[in-house]
């Protein structure tokens, strides 16, 4: 294995470490919360900080991408930003298109699914320009 090619890797385990670190912590800071708001007095103050707790754990995930988008090379940024381009247009479309079928009576969807849509099409267009670049 080449210089570069093991530099990638460590970067690759940093941030992944990184990233499903503050992911797991995320999911266990998300039920802990939502579990504790479903008890609480809905006049209780805290609930408003309570509620913004897995935050937390989603600013060390962007700071993990943002380190890990640093530290690439050009063509792994080309791929990330295809796929993030692909990630933004079509949850656009999506969402879009799924309030106009509220009117018709969708039931609404809670806002925190749009991130959910993103990081999904994300996923998708990361192995799609990951192809294109073979």
């Amino acid at each position: 294995m080449n210089q570069s090619a093991s530099k990638d890797q460590s970067v690759l385990k940093t941030y992944l470490r990184e990233f499903l670190t503050a992911m797991f912590t995320y999911a266990v800071v998300v039920l802990v919360s939502v579990s504790l708001l479903e008890h609480s007095p809905s006049e209780a103050w805290w609930r408003i900080p309570l509620a913004l707790t897995p935050m937390v754990p989603l600013f060390f995930a962007l700071r993990a991408f943002l380190r890990y988008f640093h530290q690439i090379d050009e063509l792994q940024k080309r791929i990330q930003l295809e796929a993030l381009a692909l990630s933004f247009c079509v949850t656009c479309v999506v969402t879009f298109g799924y309030g106009l079928l509220e009117y018709a009576g969708f039931p609404a969807l809670n806002w925190t699914w749009v991130p959910t849509f993103m990081m999904t099409f994300w996923g998708i267009g990361t192995a799609i320009a990951s192809l294109r670049y073979k």
